[in-house]
């Protein structure tokens, strides 16, 4: 089997922001390796294309050890990666179900965490000018929830995450977090949703997956970026 270099891992990009980006990557002729945890049309359609996925969920105890093995299965180095894997559950889920609370400690923190020491090898072993790890958190950390108080306590981690990595990889590998509002609606989400979350910033628009793309660009490309969270918010830190 060939192994690729400078290869591109997103987790979870079976759907949503994670697919946009492992699209886009592709199109651009990267090699990209993926983890999704449902198997999707949208899934078959990016090994079509090329991309070489790995069906795991990443809340299981050993679920590092075998993205690690998934890279080393396909790839000689690492261009990037890219913490996209989450979950999104308000507290009222979390009550009384361990489990649940378990699974928003690992794709939040944990998995990152070991992932970016297990796979410091292959990022280093890049020939790439510049090397980077990028994580995807929230927006509303720096304003909490009355319904999503766990939840965003985990992504308030990751980004200080991103700090203490920015510190320890530095300065051949930059560190570096995006912190989205809204995105993406869901489907089923109601007119009256989707009005009462467009207010909320100032543009007042769904900007859709692309504007992720545009900043994990921009974060790749510059040489002076790292340690920094990047509020991707449309204005809403001001309303």
């Amino acid at each position: 089997m060939s192994h690729v270099r400078n290869a591109i891992l997103i987790t979870g990009a079976g759907q949503r922001i994670g697919l946009h980006l492992a699209e886009r990557f592709l199109d651009e002729g990267h090699p990209v390796l993926f983890t999704y945890r449902t198997p999707r049309p949208s899934v078959a359609a990016l090994e079509a294309k090329g991309a070489h996925g790995l069906l795991v969920d990443l809340a299981e105890a050993d679920a590092s050890q075998k993205v690690v093995g998934f890279v080393a299965e396909h790839a000689l180095s690492l261009r990037c990666v890219i913490h996209n894997a989450s979950v999104w559950l308000k507290d009222v889920e979390l009550r009384n179900s361990p489990q649940n609370l378990a699974a928003l400690m690992r794709l939040h923190l944990q998995v990152p965490y070991e992932l970016n020491i297990l796979l410091e090898p292959w990022l280093r072993a890049s020939d790439a000018e510049l090397k980077d790890i990028i994580s995807i958190s929230d927006f509303n950390t720096a304003r909490g929830s009355d319904q999503h108080a766990f939840y965003l306590a985990t992504k308030a981690g990751l980004q200080n995450l991103t700090k203490s990595f920015a510190k320890k990889y530095a300065p051949e590998i930059k560190v570096n977090d995006i912190a989205p509002a809204l995105i993406l609606f869901n489907e089923d989400d109601s007119e009256e949703y989707r009005a009462q979350r467009l207010k909320k910033s100032l543009l007042q628009i769904e900007p859709g997956p692309e504007v992720v793309w545009q900043t994990v660009k921009f974060i790749m490309e510059n040489r002076y970026l790292t340690a920094t969270s990047i509020p991707l918010d449309g204005g809403r830190s001001v309303v």
